[in-house]
């Protein structure tokens, strides 16, 4: 479970961490009469190690964060220093040191030059410093640091686990990491929706404002540290810290690291007791999708109920997404009045409906009663309808619930497999164009390429064909790609996609001849349309899409 951190600005490292600042206030550089030449801005970059060099090819034994001790003996040439800055750089050199002397009186111009164009922080040594000193100084100042924060990520972990062992919950652990780093913490559901939040001395409304503009990417988002939780090689969301009283500092994200964890034993140990409850008191459906009630029994239990239809048609439906700020428990309320609606609705059509509700993060399990298998399009798109409207009007979105059905079958053992393969059929449709049902008998392109999603020949198909692209506006932050897919989704009709664009046919049509010029294709081409049109839909479908690129 690596942390990552999400910020809005350049994030300022602190609580201890030895910057390249830090390092420049130290006795034994102070006493070489630093003077910062190029990079003031970069001072506060923290710093991993420190290594004295004299020759070019130092860069490849580097890892980032380095401190460079230099007399600056292999640098003349202009061509070559420029490449060996270009190379330092690229590894995340955090500051390169030269002492002048016999060498070097002043620093060379073109290294000087060269830092300035890559950006790479460059300090002079006016007076001379025993290397071994400095060297000496800054690793015992990291080492220590380093111990530092193993100390207290250990004792952060021994309290949670004492915590967990005694049978604590999730609030009470979030609590404590809110204590530890400082600042609010949420935990959100997969699929949207946090279920639990820690204030930490703030108000509930500035976490949600916080929590919203985070979600949205606002620019003026706090910056933020997130992991993911994981539950046996499967997501079960995320734990997201937001800076909203303190900078975060390395040892919040051991913290979080540390924490999340926990929280992972602590959800598998939920899991296994939900299951072990819910093997007592499951719902007709579920039960019998289970394999816990004979189909037999099943059709006597119905009968029992006065569900009696010729004719079975199961599907399985969830919600297709969280409220970015909604609380789960309200997601759940919300999704009760739309069950509440959907029962009369068909009761008042006096249509026969089975319904296995389940919380709003979780699938609910229908069994429609037809009177001949030739009504079921015609039964799922009334049914959806229902369902649908009903999610609009109380959660506010279109096709605000994911709907898939399976075949029109004649035996309860039948029905039972059709509640599977329906329940199966899920994930895939999640990652589908949103759409008022799903099919889960016809495996349609969407569906089939989230199944082949692992395959690494179709991932190199959409890679190939879109990095450049995506790279492009990952750098000058432009929107090719989205002109790309409202363009491709239109069939190459120029003036529909200029006008779902917002943009002036002439912006639109630079704009296209920028995308044809970096991928080197002819979207007038019916073939090459196609080609990109099925990267797009593969690209949608593989782990590691981003979801800020797509329209």
């Amino acid at each position: 479970m690596d942390s990552a951190r999400t910020s809005s600005g350049a994030a300022t490292p602190g609580g201890g961490a030895l910057t390249v600042r830090a390092a420049l206030d130290l006795p034994i550089l102070r006493g070489g009469a630093p003077e910062v030449v190029v990079g003031s801005d970069n001072l506060d970059i923290p710093l991993r190690w420190v290594h004295v060099f004299e020759v070019r090819d130092i860069a490849s034994v580097l890892r980032g964060g380095e401190l460079l001790l230099s007399e600056g003996r292999m640098f003349g040439s202009a061509v070559e220093d420029r490449r060996l800055i270009a190379e330092l750089t690229e590894r995340g050199v955090a500051a390169l040191v030269i002492e002048l002397g016999p060498r070097h009186r002043t620093l060379p111009k073109n290294v000087v030059a060269a830092c300035r164009e890559h950006g790479l922080t460059l300090i002079a040594l006016h007076l001379p410093v025993a290397f071994i000193d400095i060297t000496e100084a800054i690793h015992s100042q990291i080492v220590s640091y380093k111990l530092g924060l193993l100390d207290s990520a250990h004792q952060l972990q021994d309290r949670l686990t004492q915590l967990a062992l005694a049978n604590g919950r999730i609030p009470e652990i979030l609590d404590i990491l809110a204590e530890a780093v400082q600042n609010p913490v949420i935990y959100e559901r997969q699929y949207g929706g946090f279920v639990y939040q820690a204030l930490h001395t703030l108000t509930e409304r500035d976490v949600a404002a916080a929590w919203e503009q985070f979600t949205r990417r606002i620019g003026t988002a706090p910056d933020a540290l997130e992991t993911v939780l994981a539950i046996r090689e499967r997501s079960a969301g995320r734990i997201v810290a937001l800076s909203l009283n303190r900078p975060f500092t390395e040892a919040d994200e051991v913290a979080l690291e540390r924490t999340a964890g926990i929280i992972s034993l602590v959800l598998m140990r939920d899991e296994h007791q939900d299951s072990v409850a819910a093997r007592n008191q499951r719902g007709f459906l579920t039960a019998l999708m289970h394999g816990e009630m004979p189909p037999y029994r099943a059709e006597s239990r119905a009968a029992t109920l006065g569900f009696t239809a010729p004719v079975l048609l199961p599907l399985a439906i969830r919600a297709a997404a969280h409220h970015r700020s909604r609380p789960l428990s309200l997601e759940d309320r919300l999704w009760k009045q739309i069950w509440d609606d959907v029962n009369a609705e068909m009761k008042g059509r006096r249509v026969s409906a089975m319904i296995d509700q389940a919380p709003s993060n979780d699938i609910s399990l229908v069994m429609l009663g037809l009177e001949d298998v030739t009504q079921r399009r015609a039964a799922v798109d009334r049914f959806a309808a229902v369902v649908q409207e009903a999610a609009d009007r109380h959660i506010g979105m279109p096709n605000g619930a994911i709907i898939c059905a399976g075949s029109a079958v004649h035996t309860w053992q039948a029905a039972g497999e059709g509640l599977i393969l329906s329940v199966e059929a899920m994930e895939g449709s999640m990652q589908s164009q949103p759409r008022a049902w799903h099919d889960a008998v016809d495996l349609d392109l969407d569906r089939l390429l989230w199944s082949l999603r692992q395959n690494p020949d179709l991932a190199r198909f959409a890679h190939l064909r879109l990095d450049t692209l995506l790279d492009h506006d990952r750098q000058r932050r432009s929107e090719l790609f989205k002109t790309l897919q409202v363009l491709l989704r239109l069939n190459g009709r120029k003036a529909e996609a200029a006008r779902a664009l917002h943009l002036e046919r002439q912006s639109l049509y630079s704009r296209v001849e920028r995308i044809e010029s970096l991928l080197e294709v002819d979207l007038d081409d019916p073939d090459t349309r196609l080609g990109l049109h099925l990267a797009l839909r593969i690209m949608r479908q593989l782990p590691e899409a981003v979801d800020d690129f797509w329209d």
